[in-house]
């Protein structure tokens, strides 16, 4: 027997949610099936639990430009802000301009989230692996694992994607949507560390340094950000690097300009380097760096340039290698091995293409009353919030079906 519903949502994370009380609020008969034991596992888990779920900024989003700035419309933070607010939710913004719960807690936006579940009638249903979403008589048809059968004339995509399996990261909706003839954009880690060469970052493990950081790929740049880098025991990380991973491939080389808030030029740098030669005379060559790099850095930055670094003393280096420890310091390389797996990835990059759904609606071109929505879309945004925010507007608006223009 089956169990009929007027919208059938699969996937109980921020857009599943979003979109189900998006769908009830309009009158429909809304009925949700989430894998996971509970909802919102993985929203939890959002900026350390902090959840950064907006941000005033424009946002830059990859993928399906064009298709993204469609979803998000001309002005999505009034259109969230007044979503979020009538969850009873309030956000509050740092200096750069993030939004927060007001408690800073990502407990709070999953409470306000399953309060408005509950008070729009949805029925949530955990534990509920959906095997297969088939189309049946002008409507869908869902089907557990355990053999239930759930139908309806509109059902909403919003299972996530890869990232984060551990929190519920899966791909699970790829078989549906390529047996019902949507194109899947290959699915790879995004804003994820980077894995390196170890010689370059030998000793280096838990500093942090401010800096920026440029992509090269046979010698041509990029991309380029700015912010912290961490480095790892396996490669480095921090918001910038992470920023850059989208575009990463192995084989790629990360140049860190360590002291560009200090020195706009090489040769600047350089002077001062001869100034301290002359200062340091029988001192070791990494002492150069003493009020201006950390201990291991230095000593880095000096193996890097080629030094010894065997008995040598400062007043013994020659004009060719102050030249090259001023090159090292501008522009640390590292060179890229892999990127780190959709298990310390925040985002899937990846999906289904925006060609083939409708912006307004996120309703399938192909199959209409199917909508797809968040993370299974080809589009994931940079840090700071914008991801949510997409997985929130995607499915307001699949949620809506184009009935409501904002709360």
């Amino acid at each position: 027997m089956e169990q009929a519903a007027d919208v059938i949502v699969i996937g109980g994370g921020a857009s599943g949610m979003v979109a189900a009380i998006a769908a009830a609020r309009c009158g429909d008969r809304v009925l949700m099936l989430e894998k996971a034991p509970a909802l919102g596992k993985k929203l939890l888990a959002t900026g350390n639990g902090r959840c950064n779920l907006m941000n005033r900024n424009p946002g830059r989003y990859y993928g399906e430009k064009d298709f993204a700035a469609q979803v998000m419309g001309a002005d999505p933070v009034s259109t969230l802000t007044a979503f979020w607010r009538s969850l009873g939710l309030l956000i509050v913004y740092d200096g750069e301009g993030r939004g927060y719960p007001c408690t800073y807690l990502a407990s709070t936006v999953a409470d306000c989230l399953k309060a408005e579940l509950r008070r729009q009638g949805v029925q949530a249903m955990t534990g509920q692996c959906v095997t297969e979403l088939q189309p049946h008589s002008g409507a869908f048809r869902a089907r557990t694992s355990e053999g239930t059968v759930y139908s309806a004339p509109r059902v909403i995509l919003a299972t996530g994607g890869a990232a984060q399996p551990k929190l519920g990261g899966n791909q699970d909706a790829w078989p549906w949507l390529a047996r019902l003839g949507h194109t899947l954009v290959a699915g790879r880690p995004s804003l994820t560390p980077l894995r390196t060469d170890r010689r370059s970052i030998s000793g280096l493990a838990g500093l942090r340094v401010k800096g920026e950081v440029t992509l090269f790929r046979q010698g041509e740049a990029l991309e380029k950000e700015r912010g912290e880098i961490l480095f790892t025991e396996t490669g480095i990380s921090g918001i910038c690097v992470m920023q850059l991973s989208r575009f990463a491939q192995p084989g790629d080389e990360i140049s860190i300009r360590l002291l560009g808030g200090l020195f706009e030029e090489e040769s600047q740098l350089r002077e001062e380097l001869i100034r301290r030669r002359d200062v340091y005379g029988a001192e070791p060559p990494e002492n150069l760096w003493r009020g201006m790099l950390a201990p291991k850095l230095g000593y880095a930055v000096c193996k890097q340039a080629g030094l010894a670094l065997r008995g040598e003393a400062c007043r013994d280096l020659d004009e060719q290698q102050l030249n090259r420890l001023a090159k090292a310091a501008m522009g640390y390389r590292v060179q890229v091995e892999a990127l780190e797996g959709f298990d310390r990835a925040q985002v899937m990059a990846g999906g289904v293409r925006g060609q083939e759904l409708d912006g307004r609606t996120m309703v399938s071109r192909l199959w209409p009353g199917l909508h797809i929505a968040g993370e299974l879309t080809n589009v994931d945004g940079e840090c700071g919030g914008y991801n949510l925010m997409y997985a929130a507007m995607s499915g307001l608006k699949a949620g809506w079906n184009g009935r409501m223009e904002a709360e």
